[in-house]
């Protein structure tokens, strides 16, 4: 069943459109990954979900209702959360004071209790550090936070966007654990990435999107075979 779809989506800022006629579907329960490199449209794609910039043209749907003229704070209220690029914690506010503006609406604040035992569990280390602030944490530990941060607001699906960006290696692999382990918990995820390997082997499908136009679409596994992954993303 999809949760979400993007119907012939137009976009851009100002007078400069970024991305032209994107069609994609986001299946309940799954993992589906947006890959692409530098400036080929997988942010303003999320923007565009979330309402943070609007359609020209086109449709966004979620839970089969059209929501593309709602305002981000009511798709956020109907559950669709980000995890931004970068991250953007305040580096004044304790671990715990981000968790709470997490559950910030109405439908979080009613799952709170349940949505932070979680939180504990998937990253122990928030919870010996819930008074330390996010600024003196270290690059992972604050990644840690930004998607503890999403899941109190009670995801029916998380947009996760460039997740690893920045971060070491054996870090990267944490995150990567972490979505996994987001995924048996049957919460939804669209995942926006640059790292091939690691995207594609938590995703159940993908989409390719260069220069603003999905050129691609999959199982990953199959995805993973093509000449376009193997050539312009793996360098074969």
């Amino acid at each position: 069943m999809a949760l979400l779809e993007v119907k012939d989506l137009d976009t851009g800022y100002g007078e400069s459109q970024v991305l032209w006629g994107v069609n994609l579907r986001v299946d309940e329960g799954g993992v589906t990954l947006l890959l692409g490199s530098n400036g080929a449209g997988k942010t303003t794609t999320l923007r565009a979900i979330t309402g943070l910039i609007k359609p020209w043209r086109g449709e966004i749907r979620f839970m089969d209702r059209d929501i593309s003229t709602k305002p981000t704070h009511e798709r956020a209220g109907e559950g669709i959360i980000m995890v931004p690029e970068g991250r953007r914690l305040w580096p004044d506010m304790t671990v715990y004071e981000h968790l709470e503006m997490g559950a910030y609406t109405e439908r979080a604040r009613n799952r709170f209790e349940d949505n932070l035992d979680f939180v504990y569990q998937l990253f122990p280390v928030l919870r010996e550090r819930r008074d330390q602030l996010a600024g003196t944490m270290s690059g992972g530990e604050q990644q840690m936070l930004a998607i503890a941060r999403a899941i109190m607001g009670d995801p029916k699906i998380l947009l996760m966007d460039e997740p690893s960006l920045g971060l070491a290696p054996s870090i990267v692999i944490q995150v990567f654990n972490t979505i996994s382990q987001l995924k048996e918990r049957g919460i939804t995820i669209l995942l926006v990435e640059q790292n091939v390997h690691m995207g594609l082997s938590v995703a159940d499908y993908a989409y390719i999107i260069e220069n603003g136009r999905i050129v691609l679409e999959g199982p990953s596994d199959e995805v993973s075979q093509t000449d376009l992954i193997k050539k312009s993303y793996l360098g074969i």
